[in-house]
């Protein structure tokens, strides 16, 4: 009863470890998806400084809105930064976690091997 225990166990770790995988590989493409984002949009952002420099021309009015324009976009850019920051952590988390389900698995594997009875052991049963 004690394998079956231990092969239940195992198999649990197994899954859980599985779906850890598949988080983390979920959020490094969530990652790259964001840093397209805030690579465009500092691209975006060194361009209209460009054309801002570019046109001394203008009045105070659109000056201003391109000046709070370029503030708006800082601060998606720094929240977008922020969101990579917190995404690094969650998948720094799950590989901990990984890490630990994979210690488990191998501290079970270990005790089934010694549990496990061989076609020997059987043998040995039926005829003693």
């Amino acid at each position: 009863m004690e394998e079956a225990d231990l092969l239940r166990e195992r198999l649990q770790a197994i899954t859980e470890k599985r779906r850890i995988q598949e988080d983390i590989a979920k959020k490094r493409r969530e990652i790259e998806e964001v840093k397209l984002k805030l690579q465009y949009l500092k691209k975006k952002a060194l361009r209209e400084q460009w054309l801002m420099d570019g046109l001394c021309g203008q009045n105070d009015e659109e000056e201003h809105a391109m000046r709070v324009q370029a503030q708006e976009e800082q601060q998606r850019a720094e929240l977008l930064q922020s969101d990579i920051d917190r995404i690094e952590s969650e998948i720094s988390a799950l590989e901990t976690q990984e890490m630990n389900i994979s210690e488990n698995e191998e501290l079970i594997l270990k005790r089934l091997k010694e549990v496990e009875k061989t076609a020997e052991d059987i043998i040995k049963v039926l005829l003693g």
